[in-house]
């Protein structure tokens, strides 16, 4: 299986790859903001307050938030794929490691959010508590990779 794998791969185009990783990171954006809007519920903040941190004017629009957040949860998700694809060509084997490839790269993505990139913007994401952050991007690298090693396993 390893070494089909590793030939499937290494002929499979860019594009592709991009545009797998691309609806894959949306379904794991619509996760990871499902679970902030149920964390949301529970603390007695609406979904439209939840969504509109996500608003990169810091005006709180919850439609700009969302639209915002899905296109940043794409865009992660073509460059995980692109990743993953360079592990999965090298070694095939390590595809049915998808789900945990992407918890990392979540866990990852949270660490440079909350202790760079959202304290440098001054974003109102930082409202959302620490915990839940990573627990939602944690959530977004599961499903991701999920996505990816499942979609990607059903062309062997």
């Amino acid at each position: 299986m390893s070494d089909a794998t590793e030939r499937t791969m290494r002929e499979r185009k860019g594009g592709d790859t991009a545009v797998d990783g691309l609806l894959a990171g949306l379904l794991a954006g619509l996760g990871m903001a499902a679970y902030l809007i149920l964390t949301g519920l529970i603390s007695g903040i609406s979904p439209a307050v939840i969504l509109g941190y996500f608003d990169p004017g810091m005006v709180g629009q919850w439609l700009t938030g969302t639209l915002a957040h899905l296109a940043v949860s794409g865009v992660y998700g073509v460059v995980f794929a692109l990743l993953l694809a360079v592990v999965v060509r090298r070694w095939g084997s390590l595809l049915r490691f998808g789900w945990l490839f992407g918890l990392i790269y979540g866990l990852v993505l949270a660490a440079a959010a909350r202790g760079v990139l959202l304290p440098m913007a001054g974003s109102s994401l930082l409202e959302i508590g620490t915990v839940h952050l990573v627990i939602a991007h944690a959530v977004y690298g599961l499903v991701l990779g999920f996505e990816v090693s499942r979609k990607w396993s059903t062309h062997l």
